[in-house]
């Protein structure tokens, strides 16, 4: 009779059984098309054996079947590669958009952007050239000026916006990845309150493997699920998540007095290091550098040059003294007109080095009592010395290295002497003492150039001096005749050389990963070198009148503070009056020389590019490029990276979508069942109910 009772249990499992496995087949086709559901399946297993025991020995019988676990299809390895995958797409997509909003910013090379202004204002001083007395053309000159202010202008606050929409935007995602990993923590608890008893939260699971996926994109974050089935996730090395513990991230300026956002950890002032995802693109394409105006790392132009002049006062360059003092105020008059932001310095050697207290800059160069001029007036020959000290420890190079240079400047040196580096009665500086001083001087970053005899440029007094050239070529500068019979020539080509290492350093923009700076690095350079340019040219003529005056600049600065730029340069407001703009050198009928010489900027080569020297145009055009250029690399990696995101995500829905046939399949095999445990339920109520009511009637 137990047995028979017992039939019952295999007949009941078999039903709960097959209506379990309709319950998660009507799961399945309910959420066929709910975004990041994974299909489940029912695993069945049989249930515990019944043990009996006759005199043939033992047997057991099964006593139906019992549903193990309802377990999600998911493959682990495809989840992970569709997140890394992910990662990089979104970090490609942000370059990708920030590289086609640029395109359209600038508006090349088939709009109406700045080549065609440019083109416009060189070709109204060509025209001024052909008529130089023309009022009609100076005020066709004027307004082309306008013109090109007002679009360079445009441009950069076109470009300031897009940054501080791109900050913003960085502020955005950064709480987008707290929302996310918040309610992740919040899923960890869920499915550990439901899964400790055995059970599995498949649907919580389901919610956090979406939110996970959403992360992938805009982090590079490590996800790792530990054996009670709770998610832990680093960034940088530190925890975002840890079971149900959620540590948030919060944007900060990168430093002190910056305007640009950084991911810093909660309750610290430690940036999180994010190495890829749309947080990454994102910083990248507004530039991880420090944001505040003025910032060159932004893009600002340094024109700093620090430039120190040392004169040799001992009894061998007395002779050459007198020319020395008078090229170096000449100098200054010209460096003036160069527009850079300039320090001067002055050092007398001799028997000892002096080194003058003052600096002076574009602001006090004419103080009266102070000017520089009264300065190098006052240096004296030093009769009762006949060597010099360039090399000993307290002189020349001890001075240079030590001087308290600008942060960011450009540093110079310019040596006048009639003597050899040890002096023509001095100890003997060798091959090797030379290169010690020029490594002090490449270590402190001082470029020095030497202005000698060039009978001492490759060799010095003695049979073993080492020549100027040991120290001019190791440290960038360059060696200038003093043999002429005057300096103008010589001063007025390193001024040139100094100007032109400037505008190199400028315009020499290394590759980088920060797009917006990069560009604002290279537009910036463009308008700082082309302002100053045109500015050296038209300060060097006459306006037209009786009597004409000499010329001034033609750009300035709207804040004096800050270099010119995209934003801070507009024309002078004295050209207003036509007149002073300048088309003749000296201010005869007919004379064009200037303006001619403005026009044909265009096509001098003085910005540098790499290696290479490049006209205004060309280094223009060489900007386009290489946007163009970025803009392909992104489209294309991006357009790549998709497909492999697709291609992974693809591989992973296969095993882990509801397919409709496979359900419908389940659902015919558990109704097939349900209907055959029901008749054997049937069966075995028959069998009983005859054992019950019929046996032992027979022989009533």
């Amino acid at each position: 009779m137990s047995v028979g009772f017992g039939s019952y249990e295999i007949a009941r499992t078999g039903l709960s059984v097959s209506e379990q496995g309709l319950n998660v087949t009507g799961h399945n086709i309910s959420n066929v098309n709910t975004p990041g559901y994974v299909r489940q399946q029912l695993m069945i297993a049989s249930a515990q054996y019944r043990t009996e025991y006759s005199r043939d020995g033992m047997y057991q019988l099964g006593l139906g079947a019992d549903v193990e676990q309802i377990r999600q299809i998911r493959h682990t390895f495809l989840d992970n590669v569709y997140r890394q995958e992910n990662t990089t797409l979104g970090y490609w997509e942000s370059r990708n958009k920030t590289f086609q909003d640029i395109q359209a910013i600038l508006g090349e090379p088939m709009g109406s952007g700045l080549q065609n202004v440019m083109n416009q204002f060189w070709d109204a001083w060509q025209e001024l050239s052909k008529d130089p007395a023309s009022l009609t053309v100076r005020a066709l000159v004027r307004q082309r000026g306008e013109d090109l202010v007002l679009q360079v202008n445009h441009l950069g606050q076109q470009l300031d916006k897009m940054q501080e929409d791109l900050n913003s935007e960085i502020q955005v995602r950064i709480n987008e990845v707290n929302d996310i990993t918040a309610k992740i923590a919040q899923l960890n608890l869920k499915i550990m309150t439901e899964e400790v008893s055995g059970d599995r939260a498949n649907d919580y699971r389901d919610q956090r493997n979406a939110l996970v996926d959403r992360l992938s994109k805009l982090v590079d974050a490590d996800v790792t699920e530990m054996q009670d089935g709770q998610l832990a996730i680093t960034l940088g090395g530190y925890f975002l998540v840890n079971k149900d513990e959620h540590t948030s991230l919060y944007a900060a300026e990168d430093s002190t007095g910056g305007l640009f956002y950084v991911p810093k950890l909660e309750g610290t002032d430690m940036e999180v290091p994010v190495k890829s995802g749309i947080i990454k693109g994102l910083m990248e394409s507004r530039g991880e550098v420090f944001g505040a105006k003025g910032s060159t790392e932004n893009g600002s132009p340094n024109t700093k040059a620090d430039i120190t002049f040392v004169v040799d006062n001992s009894a061998g360059s007395g002779a050459n003294l007198e020319k020395i003092k008078a090229s170096i105020n000449k100098y200054v008059d010209e460096l003036k007109s160069k527009g850079l932001d300039f320090n001067l310095r002055l050092v007398t050697f001799g028997s000892s080095s002096s080194m003058n207290s003052m600096v002076w800059d574009k602001s006090n160069i004419d103080a009266a009592g102070s000017s520089f001029a009264e300065a190098v007036n006052a240096i004296t020959e030093n009769t009762g010395d006949s060597g010099n000290n360039f090399d000993d420890s307290t002189g020349v190079v001890s001075a240079l290295v030590n001087t308290p240079y600008r942060q960011d400047a450009s540093r110079y040196a310019v040596v006048f002497t009639g003597e050899s580096i040890g002096g023509d009665e001095g100890t003997e500086v060798d091959a090797a003492a030379a290169a010690a001083l020029a490594a002090s001087l490449n270590a402190a970053g001082v470029s020095t150039s030497i202005v000698a005899p060039e009978g001492y440029f490759t060799s010095g007094a003695g049979a073993g001096d080492a020549g100027w050239n040991s120290i001019a070529d190791a440290t960038g500068g360059k060696l200038y005749s003093m043999d002429s019979a005057n300096l103008d020539g010589v001063m007025a080509s390193i001024n040139k050389d100094i100007n032109s290492d400037v505008n190199g350093k400028i315009s020499s923009v290394g590759g980088s990963s920060n797009i917006i700076p990069d560009l604002r690095k290279r537009l910036n350079a463009l308008v700082n070198i082309m302002a100053r340019e045109v500015n050296a040219l038209h300060r060097s003529g006459t306006t037209m009148g009786n009597p004409g005056g000499p010329g001034d600049d033609f750009f300035t600065v709207i804040n004096s503070a800050y270099p010119m730029e995209m934003g801070n340069i507009k024309l002078n407001d004295n050209l207003s009056d036509l007149n002073n703009i300048v088309a003749s050198s000296a201010g005869s009928n007919g004379d064009n020389t200037v303006a001619l010489s403005i026009a044909n900027l265009r096509n001098e080569s003085v910005m540098k590019e790499v290696n290479k020297t490049l006209s205004l145009d060309e280094y223009y055009q060489s900007i386009i490029l290489k946007v163009g250029s970025g803009g392909s690399e992104a489209s294309r990696i991006s357009e790549s990276q998709l497909n492999l995101v697709n291609s992974a995500d693809a591989s992973r829905k296969s095993i882990a979508e509801v397919s409709m046939d496979e359900e419908m399949t389940n659902m015919m095999k558990y109704k097939y069942a349900y209907d055959a445990s029901s008749r054997v339920l049937n069966a075995i109520d028959e069998m009983i109910d005859t054992i019950i009511s019929r046996m032992g009637l027979a022989g009533r």
